[in-house]
């Protein structure tokens, strides 16, 4: 399955458009890992951890998105952006992941 983040892919021809399809993902992110990132917030450095969430969020929906795509019987979906928010509830780090694109059919 092709995914893009263009309107068009490139030497493909659409024969159809399917639609909008979206995925909400919400994930919590360890509470120890989020104190070890923290102290190395302090010292500097990358975070591996954060990357890491937000890294396995965006892999989440995307996988969605595929699903979606699959059943509406496409091939590929285009336009697909991905954007992330986090926030603190009850003393947990919740990231959401909202991925959305348009489910297509490209001739082979």
């Amino acid at each position: 399955m092709y995914i893009v983040t263009t309107e068009n892919i490139a030497d493909k021809t659409i024969s159809e458009v399917k639609g909008a399809i979206f995925s909400e993902q919400v994930i919590s992110v360890n509470i120890v890992k989020d104190t070890l990132s923290g102290l190395k917030g302090i010292f500097g450095g990358k975070s591996t951890t954060y990357s890491d969430e937000y890294a396995k969020g965006r892999n989440l929906a995307i996988k969605d998105l595929k699903a979606k795509a699959h059943s509406l019987s496409a091939n590929a979906i285009t336009k697909v952006q991905v954007s992330y928010t986090q926030f603190v509830n009850s003393d947990i780090m919740l990231i959401a992941i909202t991925a959305s694109g348009t489910a297509v059919v490209i001739e082979e």
